[in-house]
């Protein structure tokens, strides 16, 4: 049985799309995103009262150079990714007990997966 042109097929198809380096477009602001811009920024180095939202996706919790977290956050370990930060926009206190973000959370899974993806789609300029 062949496999190695199956298998080169295979392999090749995860390149397709793979733009040369472009950076890639922020989705769409979604509506629910206005109550983060009280605290947050959307540019890289722009902290404000919260810290710059630019790059989060797959960066390490509480690790942004510049920006003075909480001890919980510091210590929370692992990445920002869809469902983590789904669940700390719904309940931040609740999924980081500590946390210095005083934002009782978004009102449904809905709204916060929304504002999650779009926060992970920010490049880090």
């Amino acid at each position: 049985m062949k496999r190695g042109p199956v298998l080169s097929v295979l392999l090749l198809v995860p390149l397709a799309g793979c733009g040369g380096g472009e950076p890639r477009a922020a989705l769409p602001q979604p509506a629910a995103f206005a109550a983060c811009l009280t605290c947050h920024r959307t540019a890289s180095g722009a902290n404000a009262l919260g810290p710059s939202l630019a790059g989060l996706a797959d960066r390490r919790a509480g690790s942004l150079p510049g920006y003075r977290y909480s001890p919980t956050m510091q210590q929370l370990g692992g990445r920002w990714n869809e469902p983590r930060l789904t669940a700390f926009l719904l309940n931040p206190n609740g999924t980081v007990p500590g946390t210095r973000m005083v934002f009782a959370g978004l009102e449904n899974r809905k709204q916060a997966a929304e504002v999650a993806r779009y926060v992970l789609s920010l490049p880090e300029e």
